[in-house]
């Protein structure tokens, strides 16, 4: 076998969302194989480019926009020429796509996908049905010859509901978090200054719901369910770091039903743990979720969680074990929920020391991204033969 395998990811972008995350925490802990030699390809740019460079991983940047635009394959089978990797590997719709199609057109005999969704368009996400898009993609599997890597159980379920075939091609690989962050607490002056930055005082509630703003994310769901309650007690605020097409459209309902004192949109915020840290209570109201990357990050942090129970959230919380789930959508479902741990102020120790421990066995970053490196090195090994 060769010195080193050379690995190249490709992903749509490189702006800040889930699996821009875990792209860069794996490739962060793949960097220290000796016998890797890693790259990345970004489609369209993204702010988080400048982090993995201060890693050290190289990024190349083909800054091609849309969704039908030939150049990206072209540009894409041209750099993967001149790179010759062994191993592709390739992340979110458009990446997938172009990035299968010239691997393949290029001669590169090991290929994968991650797939980090059970929806491959923004508008719902039905785990049993197949979208003219899916026959594209089952399509473009087939044809490469690809592996997949789904980051949960029902993503699997998923992609085996398209083809039955892709059970025996499909492994899960959890996303994860790097554990050591539960080591890394802010100070209580630090925790004080945070929050009379945003303007929140120690009397305040403050929930936290992290993720770009688009429907499938709840944003107006939360807003709707807590607009009586906020209003009435006046110590609830919400913080909301992101961006994102629907971000105005909140800004509209925040204006319209005077809740501008009470929900603080700080933008886009690169230190979401910061803001984890100095919240009461993270709240995921997904209308659907691949995983919920931001359910263990706040687990990590000892921080309850309330999430909706799709998609793959209820294969990290166990209700009332170790957070709360409550039915997707459901209003009152929610306010019963949300009532009683508002109500201990989110003092459940058991609850948080348990959040902890189910990150620490399931959802270490190191221990799963060992998972992709295994899978590399026997699938290259038996193809080198």
């Amino acid at each position: 076998m060769k010195d080193k395998i050379k690995l190249v990811h490709i992903i749509s972008n490189l702006s800040l969302g889930g699996a821009q995350v875990l792209l860069f925490d794996i490739l962060h802990y793949l960097s220290k194989k000796n016998d890797l030699e890693i790259y990345v390809i970004t489609i369209d740019s993204g702010e988080y480019i400048e982090k993995f460079k201060k890693a050290g991983i190289k990024v190349f940047d083909l800054m091609e926009k849309g969704l039908v635009n030939p150049k990206i394959y072209f540009k894409m089978k041209k750099l993967l020429k001149y790179l010759n990797p062994d191993i592709v590997h390739t992340h979110l719709n458009k990446a997938d796509f172009y990035g299968r199609i010239a691997a393949k057109k290029t001669g590169v005999k090991l290929i994968y996908s991650t797939c980090h969704n059970y929806s491959t368009h923004h508008k719902g996400a039905d785990v049993n049905k197949i979208s003219i898009f899916d026959y594209i993609d089952n399509f473009v599997v087939k044809y490469s010859g690809s592996y997949l890597i789904a980051i949960s159980e029902i993503v699997k379920k998923y992609l085996i509901n398209r083809d039955k075939r892709f059970d025996s091609i499909t492994d899960v690989i959890y996303n994860g978090v790097n554990i050591s962050k539960k080591n890394y607490q802010l100070e209580e002056n630090e925790i004080d200054l945070l929050r009379i930055k945003y303007n929140v005082s120690k009397d305040d509630f403050l929930i936290c719901l992290s993720g770009r703003f688009d429907k499938q994310k709840g944003h107006l769901f939360l807003l709707d369910a807590l607009s009586e309650k906020i209003k009435e007690r006046k110590n609830i605020k919400i913080i909301m770091p992101g961006d994102g097409i629907l971000k105005k459209e909140v800004e509209n309902y925040i204006s319209k039903n005077d809740l501008n004192e009470f929900v603080i949109l700080p933008g886009f915020h690169k230190d979401i743990e910061k803001i984890i840290e100095i919240s009461d209570l993270t709240i995921v109201p997904s209308l659907w979720e691949g995983f919920g990357l931001v359910v263990i990050e706040s687990m990590v942090k000892k921080k309850v969680v309330l999430a909706s129970d799709t998609g793959g959230i209820p294969e990290i919380i166990e209700h009332g074990e170790n957070g709360y789930l409550f039915k997707t959508l459901n209003k009152t479902d929610f306010l019963e929920k949300f009532n009683f741990i508002y109500s201990v102020n989110s003092n459940l120790p058991e609850i948080q020391t348990k959040a902890l421990n189910t990150v620490e066995m399931r959802f270490d970053i190191n221990k799963n991204s060992e998972f992709y490196y295994l899978s590399y090195l026997s699938k290259f090994q038996s193809i080198s033969k």
